[in-house]
């Protein structure tokens, strides 16, 4: 008679980040992923990690954890005690659960479980950055770190000897939905989408609509204007738009449909966050960003560069921005739709293909180099 055979036990991973859904959604997405090639996960965030709603089997923890930058002396103090408090938590974590590997996907509150791991010594930690720039806190956890998944190639400040590779930003499934679109011909109308997210939005509805408004009469006739602008700021764009003979203007403060407008679209203006490019990258849509200046290391404008010098759209720097100059190079790229097009194949040409699949086929990869 035949011996069962032993059934070979999953390896559980514990995936951890928080804050904001431009953190948790790539780390849903690579959990969602590992589970998919067979391995159990545990999610850890903190107490705004809200944004995680759950995956079946997937049980989520909620650490102390807490910002130290952008504080006061006292704030700092209270935030690293935190984080010292959160990261005890997570030792207690590490020992009961056992897992065999911990995926950092950025933010602060990451710290605590990423810490917990390299304190044990034997749990192999494996850190995602979405930015060109490696964020504060991987900087802070990537010593020790067995592999670093990058979005953008270069990505800057990567320690020497942590090896890294290039699996690109998972975006969501609405968005992919569209991933084979092809880029709109321009007919009767000109769509342009503007959105800018909630940091830094004001020079999106103060200072753009200046150049937009010194566009010549047949271009701003034919445009048809979809902006996101924030609620406090909706009077002063209404008022720039008002009289300026565009053909539409849609002022909203959120848009529910972003992947369709992104569908839609001819032209966008945005910000240079890793999510709003790769989004662009996968939809397949010219862009101007406008990185947002105050963003943390300038990592914006090192995202942006990458995309633009892909041929996928036009950087243009905030403290470089004169309306009537804008104008002319917005009129300059809607007589040429043949331009916009190009630009078009090039941003869906670099979209990053199942980047969570790679990111979670190589945490498993060195889950069995560390076994050996």
């Amino acid at each position: 008679m035949m011996k069962k055979q032993k059934q070979q036990k999953k390896p559980l991973i514990i995936v951890t980040t928080g804050g904001s859904g431009g953190h948790i959604f790539p780390a849903e997405a690579i959990a969602a992923a590992l589970v998919e090639q067979n391995a159990d996960v545990v999610f850890i965030t903190d107490k705004r990690g809200s944004a995680f709603q759950g995956m079946k089997n997937v049980p989520v923890y909620r650490l102390m954890a807490e910002s130290v930058t952008g504080r006061s002396i006292f704030g700092k103090i209270l935030a690293a005690i935190k984080l010292y408090i959160g990261t005890a938590q997570a030792v207690y974590l590490m020992y009961k659960l056992k897992p065999n590997a911990v995926v950092g996907v950025g933010g602060y509150a990451s710290i605590p479980a990423v810490m917990a791991a390299h304190l044990t010594r034997y749990i192999p930690v494996v850190l995602h950055e979405q930015n060109a720039v490696l964020g504060r806190a991987n900087r802070l956890l990537a010593r020790g770190t067995k592999l670093i998944g990058t979005s953008f190639a270069p990505t800057q400040r990567v320690p020497d000897n942590v090896p890294q590779i290039q699996v690109g930003l998972p975006v969501r499934p609405a968005v992919l939905m569209y991933r084979n679109e092809p880029y709109p011909k321009i007919k009767s109308a000109f769509h342009l989408f503007i959105f800018g997210g909630s940091q830094g939005a004001r020079f999106f509805s103060q200072q753009l609509p200046k150049a937009l408004v010194a566009l010549p009469e047949k271009q701003r006739s034919q445009m048809e204007i979809v902006q996101q602008v924030r609620p406090e700021d909706m009077e002063v764009a209404q008022a720039f738009y008002e009289k300026a003979g565009f053909r539409k203007v849609t002022l909203k403060p959120f848009f529910t449909d972003m992947p369709e407008q992104l569908k839609k679209a001819h032209l966008v203006i945005g910000r240079g966050g890793a999510g709003t490019l790769t989004e662009l990258m996968a939809v397949g849509r010219p862009a101007i960003i406008v990185p947002l200046p105050s963003a943390a290391d300038n990592h914006q404008a090192e995202n942006a560069r990458i995309f633009c010098d892909q041929g996928a759209g036009w950087l243009v720097a905030e403290k470089d921005f004169v309306p009537e100059k804008f104008a002319e190079r917005l009129s300059n790229l809607m007589d040429q739709p043949e331009l916009l097009a190009e630009a078009a194949r090039h941003a869906a040409a670099h979209y990053p293909e199942k980047a969570a699949e790679k990111m979670a086929g190589a945490v498993l990869d060195i889950i069995k180099g560390s076994r050996k």
